[in-house]
């Protein structure tokens, strides 16, 4: 089935206006990332070329039918043979085969075998590649709305700190504070327009990612949803890695047309059978006005018996296919083992992180709301509101990044057990 087909809707959200500006949900981005993704394109066309692939393994199983002609313009001189005279003549002949295999030594039932593994290994390719895509799109979104959200944060920080910096100039040329609280001031504003320099460049750069992985515009991007429908323990999770894993499967397949590709190779020692019928026609051939017809039905054999070592290679080199490729097999499954315990552990790790951060921003806020009263009051010195502006900008700034990477943990766990 297409790839594409998973949001058939995407392509009507996507050819509605090349610059596509309007709220979008984490579901719309990933659907217009699939429509438009190259790598989902080329994964499909890679599928299509084994299906093809596999249509010409099956054919050599299916009758054949050929014909050969050929025509000329001549002289010819039978030198008095039958008292015929020398005479232009317009040689042809054409002939009709058709022709049935009977027994290939086991080649085209490897053949088609060796097809259908590389048809198979194609799909969870394609499947992988999508998997691929739908976790880069949901860390590309959280990223665009973290991206966004610092901006903001650290626009308003600059601001505060240069309003901070204005109003110590101010007391210090009243007399009122020190000229150290005007240096403070001044370099945590520095410091400020810095971070926003850096916020600004990472949203430039989120939005290109982001454009580049959906084709759309980050506008009005709304929130980051609960996570998705996760496996309820680890076990679950691995369970259904080991049995639905595209990369694992695709490990599998591989071992399967390595063992046809193998049994091909030995089949080449065995002869082939086949049955044919053929009719022919040759006018002008051996004399002027020549003419016979032909009908042959029959068996037709081939059998190499020796072939200079040909045979005897290929069979060692497709021996040693097969070894590597359960290699790579097992190879996989324990990296798919080590992959998906880390990934179930890194979604409970950044649940835990967004709930600390959302539980830090808040105390953050209620401490920076305290520390403007007691500095107002003379309580504290100016040095503990730089600090609190600072802490709760930062505190906030991770809350929207620890929101992206819960969500991307997620969705990389789901690509891992095959659930994108």
């Amino acid at each position: 089935m297409s790839l594409r087909r998973a949001a058939p809707w995407a392509f009507a959200l996507i050819l509605a206006s090349p610059g596509l500006a309007q709220a979008t949900t984490l579901e719309e981005a990933i659907a217009a990332a699939l429509a438009h993704a190259p790598e989902i394109a080329a994964a499909e066309a890679e599928a299509e070329a084994a299906e093809g692939r596999l249509q010409q393994a099956r054919s050599a199983r299916a009758p054949s039918l050929s014909l050969n002609g050929t025509v000329g313009q001549g002289w010819l001189d039978p030198k008095a043979f039958f008292g015929l005279d020398a005479a232009d003549v317009t040689p042809r002949a054409a002939q009709l085969t058709l022709e049935q295999p009977l027994f290939t030594g086991g080649r085209a039932a490897a053949g088609i075998a060796r097809a259908r593994a590389d048809m198979a290994a194609a799909e969870a390719g394609g499947e992988a590649v999508q998997g691929q895509v739908v976790t880069a799109v949901v860390q590309a979104y959280g990223d665009m709305l973290a991206a966004d959200e610092v901006l903001r944060l650290y626009r308003a920080l600059a601001a505060q700190m240069t309003e901070i910096e204005r109003q110590a100039r101010e007391r210090f040329r009243a007399g009122e504070t020190p000229s150290t609280d005007v240096a403070q001031a001044a370099s945590r504003a520095a410091e400020a327009r810095a971070d926003l320099a850096r916020a600004e460049g990472m949203q430039v750069s989120a939005r290109a990612r982001y454009r580049n992985l959906t084709g759309l515009e980050p506008v009005d991007l709304q929130p980051i949803p609960p996570n998705p429908p996760l496996p309820a323990s680890l076990e679950d999770a691995m369970a259904t890695a080991l049995g639905a894993s595209p990369a694992l499967r695709r490990a599998q397949a591989d071992v399967e047309a390595a063992e046809a590709g193998a049994r091909a190779a030995r089949g080449e020692r065995r002869p082939t059978v086949s049955a044919f019928v053929e009719a022919g026609s040759v006018r002008d051939q051996f004399f002027p006005d020549y003419r016979a017809d032909s009908a042959t039905v029959g068996i037709r054999g081939r059998w190499t018996l020796f072939s200079g070592g040909l045979t005897s290679g290929r069979i060692a080199e497709t021996a040693a296919d097969v070894r590597a490729a359960l290699a790579r097999l097992r190879a996989a499954r324990m990296g798919l083992e080590e992959q998906v315990l880390s990934a179930w552990q890194d979604i409970h790790t950044a649940e835990l992180v967004a709930q600390a951060s959302d539980e830090q921003g808040a105390a953050a806020d209620q401490a920076l709301t305290s520390v403007r009263h007691e500095v107002r009051v003379g309580l504290k010195p100016q040095i503990d509101l730089l600090n609190a502006e600072r802490e709760a900008t930062a505190a906030a700034a991770a809350a929207a990044q620890a929101r992206t990477a819960r969500i991307v943990a997620a969705y990389r766990l789901r690509a891992l057990i095959g659930s994108a």
